[in-house]
């Protein structure tokens, strides 16, 4: 709960911190932790991305958040990724237009017998329509009929 705060108000310091407390203090972070605070990191990177563009790259607080990358490394040995996560795993591709890493995230829910869900689907279309692969918005819209 309080790592989904701290993400929400965009200070991924203080989410690392009760995240690496968790974890020194025995705490098993379960997919719903590792899903916001994806989300969170996710977010955060699309802001710097942009800020970067805009060129106001100018004192953005930097976060040593290794020690979660390397938890999310081998989050599959512990935790099974539930469909949530993957859509923010598809929406962080789908944003930072590695479109093919998106629709691999996609398949691979599909291989694993998961149902995407409405916003799984939100995220791949408007990006489809985003770079006008009409083809592809097609099939979803189809697969997405077929249920």
């Amino acid at each position: 709960m309080m790592i989904n705060g701290y993400c929400r108000v965009n200070c991924l310091r203080q989410a690392c911190g009760i995240f690496n407390d968790m974890k020194e203090r025995g705490i098993k972070p379960d997919v719903i932790t590792y899903t916001v605070f994806l989300d969170g990191r996710l977010k955060e990177d699309l802001k710097r991305a942009r800020s970067l563009q805009c060129g106001k790259e100018r004192g953005m607080e930097k976060t040593d958040d290794s020690p979660f990358w390397n938890e999310l490394n081998d989050m599959g040995k512990e935790i099974e990724p539930d469909v949530c996560c993957y859509t923010v795993l598809i929406d962080g591709h789908c944003k930072t237009n590695n479109f093919q890493d998106a629709i691999d995230l996609y398949d691979e829910i599909i291989a694993r017998g998961l149902q995407p869900d409405n916003v799984t689907y939100t995220a791949l279309l408007s990006s489809c329509w985003g770079r006008g692969d009409r083809y592809r918005v097609i099939t979803l819209v189809d697969e997405i009929l077929k249920g």
